[in-house]
């Protein structure tokens, strides 16, 4: 199933997906980068996505990237403060965003995920 709801209103615009063997979640990138940099800005360890985020390598580079370590992803997103967003039009979104990909990486933890960068 593709879920493109948190990409709706950007086509055109960068996207990045998450992609399981069943399974396919499209986001706006500007939602994920925006996510990623509260992460950094809140402490959490630069390992994993995080680290290919912050070098800009991974995804970027590698399209479609394997997420390796899906547990320490889960683990960083469950992290995510919404009280550290200053784009107060975005608060709602975020969190829904999140959580869906939380979602989506806790349904497929025991399978290979890809980030895809488009």
């Amino acid at each position: 199933m593709i879920n493109n709801v948190f990409y709706e209103g950007f086509e055109g615009e960068s996207e990045l997906s998450f992609v399981s063997s069943e399974d396919k979640l499209i986001i706006w990138n500007g939602y994920f980068e925006t996510i990623l940099d509260i992460l950094i800005d809140s402490g959490v360890d630069k390992k994993g996505m995080l680290s290919e985020y912050f070098n800009h390598e991974g995804w970027y580079d590698d399209s479609p990237w394997l997420l390796g370590d899906t547990k320490l992803a889960l683990e960083q997103l469950q992290c995510f403060d919404i009280d550290r967003v200053r784009e107060t039009t975005m608060t709602n979104k975020l969190s829904n965003v999140v959580n869906t990909i939380i979602m989506f990486l806790e349904k497929h933890i025991s399978e290979d995920i890809y980030i895809e960068y488009d």
